[in-house]
């Protein structure tokens, strides 16, 4: 009599698989945090902690370290000069996003439709002012503003310009910090773009020829709708940034007495407010602010975009 073997029955099998399945999702979630924890320490360091004291810190007397309520927040709104930084820097901004947002992604666009390797060398060129610091920034565009030893003199003095404050004045700061910052950060975004447009497939791009489209049409109607995300992540850390500008104004000094400002942006007033004026409540208040209106817009334009919704 021989032994008849018993096959599982498929509710049995159903039961392996889920298990199997749900141990393997395990190991990929802690692979995950494992991957994760190195960066939510650096967050929590310097970010959470930080802006968690600042916040605490906004609402006291910092020398009776008293609870003085929103006495901070009004006296920073109360500063008379606390208009004319923020309308500074909006118009940096402003000036700065429309030219990133415009160059960069045209230029991506550009450097995608030639070779690899052509476009590989125009990125790494692209790429090399943004590891210069950016007070050596500053220091290397008073030069190159300067019509008396700007390689670009004859075009200085074809506008009229014969000195560097003629420049300077011509242009106006918000002008030239936004060209500063364009030429010191745009060639890491242009690095970024290109890994987004690598990941466009070739498929897409092969079909659209077929049906007649040329290279204009490619870049604007197949490939940019496909890297819109990276275009929105680009402008929500550039308007951050741009709100937090400090070393260009600050050694403005160098092109002249007349240009010295040191409460011209935000972030200059929230020195101000801490180590000239010793009001640590009144710079951590402008600075909670700061970040406040950052987030706000990044989530506002996160919101509006559904940028993370799965296409």
């Amino acid at each position: 009599m021989t032994d008849q073997i018993e096959k599982p029955s498929t509710a049995t099998v159903d039961a392996k698989r889920a298990r199997l399945a749900a141990r393997s999702s395990r190991r990929d979630t802690i692979a995950a945090y494992v991957f994760l924890t190195p960066y939510l320490i650096l967050l929590a360091m310097f970010g959470i902690i930080p802006i968690s004291y600042a916040f605490g810190l906004s609402f006291m007397d910092t020398i009776t370290m008293e609870f003085w309520g929103l006495a901070n927040y009004e006296f920073v709104f109360s500063d008379f000069r606390i208009p004319s930084s923020i309308s500074n820097v909006l118009s940096y901004v402003g000036v700065w996003l429309a030219m990133t947002l415009l160059l960069v992604v045209a230029l991506s666009l550009m450097l995608d439709n030639i070779n690899r390797r052509s476009a590989t060398i125009f990125r790494s060129i692209y790429f090399l002012p943004g590891a210069v610091t950016s007070s050596a920034v500053v220091v290397l565009w008073l030069f190159i503003l300067d019509p008396s030893v700007s390689p670009f003199q004859p075009l200085l003095h074809l506008v009229g310009w014969e000195i560097r404050a003629d420049v300077i004045t011509g242009l106006t700061l918000p002008v030239v910090f936004a060209i500063m910052t364009y030429f010191s950060q745009s060639g890491g975004w242009i690095v970024v773009l290109g890994g987004s447009l690598s990941t466009v497939p070739s498929e897409v791009i092969e079909a659209a020829r077929i049906d007649g489209a040329n290279r204009f049409q490619l870049a604007t109607r197949i490939k940019l709708p496909m890297i819109w995300r990276s275009v929105v992540l680009m402008g929500i850390l550039c308007f951050a940034q741009g709100l937090q500008i400090f070393v260009e104004p600050q050694l403005m000094m160098l092109a002249g007495p007349q240009f010295a400002q040191n409460d011209w942006s935000l972030n200059q007033m929230v020195f101000q407010y801490a180590f000239l004026m010793g009001d640590f409540g009144a710079s951590a208040a402008l600075s909670v602010m700061l970040i406040g209106v950052s987030i706000s817009i990044a989530l506002i334009v996160i919101f509006a975009t559904r940028f993370y919704k799965l296409d």
